[in-house]
């Protein structure tokens, strides 16, 4: 189940990180700087890994990340779009969206960018929420968390993890605070470093724009949005708090957009869908938006079954979305919506025969793939097959808990102890729960129901666990496995 939440400190998200990780920000001797990165030796790029990972797992931990596959999938679908034009291979970029209706987003060191339910809602095409990412991208790209360490002196180190914490991860009292700690004069610098980042990060993130040909007028367009925001969107809004508008900022950007030849708003109608699938996840009031409806096209319809789904009023569900269905059987959206509707009905056998109609049509889809493997596994159904389409997704859901949770009730089910066994500590891992994963795989291997074989995967998975922390889970005394 996701949990909306209505404020997130992330100032509490990167500190618990940090805190947890132990993270060493001096440079380890030893260690190789990379050529050419003049902040390699205050965080490597293996410590950006370090935070970022440890961050998501804290977010996933207390269900903070939507991990509907066609927001994951979609949001992926824009990211990947953006950041394959900086071609930075050191980086495996990880694009999520945070269930908070507080309109912010942020960047991890690590590449891993969360973009907030709200902001997405307040934007109004994919150009204005693809402008936001493009920033984020280049807060990474340029290593903008490593230089606010290298410029500061040792003894300022906490504060600047407090600016960090709230610069890139969208807690602005918290960045304040940690600035107004800082000793005399020094105060003035960092709001002069934290000018300057922003600044480079609209550069390199009109370029990044401008290379994936989204109109960076409408980039121009949502910062102006934001800046100029009263009432209720001034309310929720945090973005600009940790991204301040500094002068000229938003016409610098939009008199850099008269340049295009036809840029795009929208890439796809996903855009569309996924504003429906995620305004419907945090709201609040479902009757009254119900009412609120009154349009009749297809984006309306499928976000009025939506909330009529959310009701479990299965039968108006059905009644809105059934003839949806029938004029657009090829939409994945619509589709999907009918098919979990049919579900709730108990219509188990023919929600199955409209996924696998949607499967010849598209048979690379991940998406269809997990939502068949799920109703196959939920409902104890052909086994095998599910187990041939659960495979093969790992490498898209690796992050997913969902995923990792359906992988071990499969196995389970299907008596296969040793691959439940590696399914459930990874999703015991993924959440941080690390003590609980060893637990799963000191027990497996101690089991006479595994191979010896299996025993010697268990064993080194069970130690890569313990050596891959950040502070290794060892015992004070006695013999160290870990080098």
């Amino acid at each position: 189940m996701l949990v909306t939440i209505k404020k997130y400190s992330t100032s509490f998200l990167l500190s618990i990180c940090l805190l947890c990780a132990d993270i060493p920000f001096a440079f380890s001797v030893g260690q190789i700087p990379e050529l050419g990165d003049p902040y390699s030796e205050t965080l490597p790029l293996k410590q950006e890994d370090i935070i970022g990972i440890g961050t998501y797992r804290r977010l996933q931990k207390f269900g903070y990340i939507n991990n509907d596959p066609l927001v994951i999938s979609y949001i992926n679908y824009l990211g990947n779009k953006l950041s394959r034009g900086i071609m930075d291979t050191k980086r495996r970029y990880q694009f999520f969206v945070v269930q908070s209706d507080q309109i912010n987003a942020f960047a991890v060191p690590g590449g891993y960018i969360g973009l907030n339910i709200g902001l997405i809602i307040l934007s109004e095409n994919e150009a204005q929420l693809a402008g936001v990412v493009a920033h984020e991208i280049a807060h990474i790209k340029l290593r903008h968390s490593a230089e606010m360490i290298a410029n500061a002196s040792m003894s300022n180190i906490p504060m600047w993890i407090g600016i960090i914490a709230g610069i890139f991860a969208g807690n602005p009292k918290a960045s304040m605070a940690a600035i107004k700690a800082g000793i005399g004069l020094s105060s003035q610098m960092n709001v002069n470093l934290i000018r300057t980042n922003e600044i480079e990060a609209d550069d390199y993130g009109v370029e990044i724009m401008h290379k994936a040909n989204y109109d960076l007028s409408e980039m121009a367009n949502f910062f102006d949005k934001m800046e100029n925001s009263t009432g209720e969107i001034s309310r929720s809004l945090e973005y600009l708090s940790t991204h301040p508008m500094y002068e000229n900022r938003i016409a610098g950007i939009q008199n850099r957009s008269s340049v295009q030849i036809n840029p795009m708003k929208n890439s796809t109608d996903d855009y569309i869908y996924i504003k429906n699938i995620l305004s419907v996840s945090i709201v609040k009031d479902i009757n009254k938006n119900i009412r609120s409806i009154t349009s009749k096209d297809k984006y309306s319809q499928h976000k009025l079954a939506l909330l009529y789904y959310k009701r479990s009023d299965y039968k108006n569900a059905y009644d809105v979305i059934s003839p949806i269905y029938k004029t657009n059987p090829n939409n994945l959206y619509i589709s999907l919506v009918y098919v979990n509707v049919l579900v709730g009905q108990g219509k188990v056998d023919k929600a199955l025969e409209t996924l696998n109609k949607l499967k010849n049509i598209y048979p690379l889809n991940t998406v269809i793939s997990l939502s068949i493997a799920e109703i196959l596994v939920e409902n104890n159904l052909n086994l095998d097959y599910a187990e041939r389409l659960l495979e093969p997704l790992g490498s898209y859901y690796n992050l997913n808990p969902n995923y990792l949770r359906l992988s071990s009730k499969l196995h389970t089910l299907k008596d296969n102890k040793f691959k439940a066994a590696i399914s459930r500590s990874n999703y015991y891992e993924l959440l941080g729960d690390t003590g609980l994963a060893l637990e799963v795989l000191s027990n497996s291997i101690r089991s006479n129901k595994m191979t010896m074989d299996q025993k010697k995967i268990l064993k080194a998975k069970k130690l890569g666990i313990i050596c891959g922390n950040p502070r290794p889970l060892e015992p004070l005394f006695g013999e160290k496995t870990c080098n």
